[in-house]
């Protein structure tokens, strides 16, 4: 627990912390601090919070007053420097003057001389970030994450909330449901959720309370780039290598003995159209757990060191809603080798942070990600170990075909005879998935513009027009395949 360990890092005499805190959970955390740091032995020590539009002022007490003139960067340094009581210094946003275009020189050198001259006294200064980068203090700054709640922590927190709501109001049932619904919000988030929905629904129970903080969450992730994807309504026909190849990593996923192997995830390569996608997003649903669709570009910001704090935010809270399955789709257009160089090394910044996080999780978080062109792929993804396995994803075999086309003509009640079917299976040869489903639902479109149901005629009809992509892209086709005999699993 990060407190325990701010005890020990501040009691052994640590002059300089950084903490990473999201925006909204600022106050949570001064509010723990203020409480624990009371307790700490030798009678404890007193909290100072600073911002730049208040200044530095006391923590505990009803009523929140800043020292005359401490706003100022410089002015609080040398207010911490002449204090001579046990205490711990909270900068909040503090690293805006120390990096970046608002740096100043002469505050860097004033931290800089104050973390060393704190070390011989019982003073610490936490600079409270929602992501820290601060190179010049290497080796005198130590980094801890504040991060999301854990279920333990929503729990108590919701009973305690529940219990102080007023008279009229019904008192929801705190269980595993709404608890789930809660994790990935900070606790600040999460009582603005549950107050707007109680406040909206007074009546509302536990199920329906659930709905509500999930509609938030969901709210909160798309704004980061995240979808929370919703299991498909069409199931993937074929590729039975890979599903059995799943299945047997289902049990394992959901296993909390430490001593076996967690699996990491799946990267799958291949054309456009052929299932990759629908694939990912079955497999959150075989495992049990939701899907995180995450749009790689969106993370793209244009301001310094926002992408990767975008990046590790969602990272963060992956792991938090875990156990999850991570989905990104189309992997070579946010990681593609060679991009760093016009981008002043954004691109491999990120995909630093990424493939750290993959080798260092403990989190059951399941990576899928998926690729169409592999010549733009880094070498570091298709290092041996990175995923657990890496499976090429070829044009449907007949057999495939044939389970593809009996799952979109169910889903449409079109009967075929035996003939007929193997017909279409027969003419469909070098269709990618993609493109049998556009042909079953063109000619249920025919069909209803005539005002008749769709018939073998209406399906010929449309097989006469579509010129499958493996015939207009035959050597992109083969440079892959080419590839996928040396470096991947066929996934069929």
């Amino acid at each position: 627990m990060i407190f325990t360990d701010l005890e020990h890092f501040i009691t052994a005499s640590f002059s300089l912390l950084g903490v990473t805190c999201a925006p909204s959970g600022v106050s949570s955390f001064t509010r723990e601090l203020t409480a624990y740091a009371a307790n700490y032995p030798d009678g404890g020590y007193q909290v100072f919070f600073w911002t730049y539009d208040k200044g530095l002022g006391k923590c505990g007490s009803q009523v929140f007053e800043p020292l005359p003139n401490t706003n100022d960067p410089l002015n609080v340094l040398e207010q911490i420097e002449d204090t001579q009581d046990k205490a711990v210094y909270v900068l909040h946003n503090f690293q805006q003057f120390l990096t970046g275009q608002k740096a100043d020189p002469l505050v860097v050198a004033r931290l800089f001389n104050l973390a060393h001259k704190l070390k011989t006294t019982n003073q610490t200064i936490i600079l409270l970030e929602e992501d820290i980068q601060l190179p010049s203090f290497e080796g005198l700054i130590h980094i801890l994450d504040y991060g999301l709640p854990s279920a333990a922590v929503i729990k108590a927190f919701l009973k305690q909330l529940v219990n102080r709501l007023p008279p009229g109001i019904t008192k929801p049932h705190v269980g595993d449901t709404l608890i789930r619904s809660c994790q990935g919000l900070t606790i600040a988030e999460i009582n603005d959720a549950v107050r707007f929905s109680l406040k909206k629904y007074p009546s509302i129970n536990s199920e329906v309370l659930a709905q509500q903080v999930n509609q938030f969450k969901l709210a909160k992730l798309k704004r980061l780039g995240v979808e929370l994807s919703h299991e498909p309504d069409v199931k993937v026909g074929g590729l039975k290598t890979l599903k059995s190849w799943l299945a047997r990593r289902k049990k394992l996923f959901a296993c909390a003995n430490p001593k076996l192997p967690q699996p990491k995830g799946v990267m799958m390569i291949g054309l456009p159209g052929c299932g990759k996608s629908l694939v990912a997003k079955n497999i959150g649903s075989s495992l049990g757990v939701p899907v995180m669709h995450l749009d790689i570009r969106s993370l793209y910001h244009s301001l310094l060191g926002e992408t990767e704090k975008n990046l590790r935010r969602i990272l963060k809270t992956a792991e938090t809603i875990a156990p999850v399955c991570l989905f990104l789709d189309e992997i070579e257009k946010g990681f593609e080798a060679g991009s760093s160089t016009h981008d002043g090394g954004v691109s491999k910044g990120v995909l630093g942070i990424f493939l750290n996080w993959m080798n260092e999780k403990t989190a059951p978080v399941f990576v899928v990600a998926t690729a169409n062109k592999v010549n733009n792929l880094p070498p570091e993804f298709l290092r041996k170990g990175r995923f657990d396995e890496i499976f090429f994803v070829d044009l449907p075999n007949p057999s495939e075909r044939e389970d593809i086309l009996g799952i979109h003509l169910n889903s449409f009640d079109i009967n075929l005879s035996v003939e007929q079917l193997q017909t279409l299976v027969d003419k469909t040869e070098d269709f990618t998935g993609a493109e049998i489903a556009y042909l079953v639902r063109e000619a249920v479109t025919i069909a209803y513009g005539g005002d008749r149901l769709c018939n073998f005629e209406d399906l010929e009809t449309v097989l006469g027009e579509i010129v499958p992509q493996a015939l207009r892209d035959y050597e992109n086709i083969e440079q892959i395949r080419s590839w996928a005999r040396v470096m991947a699993r066929p996934a069929s």
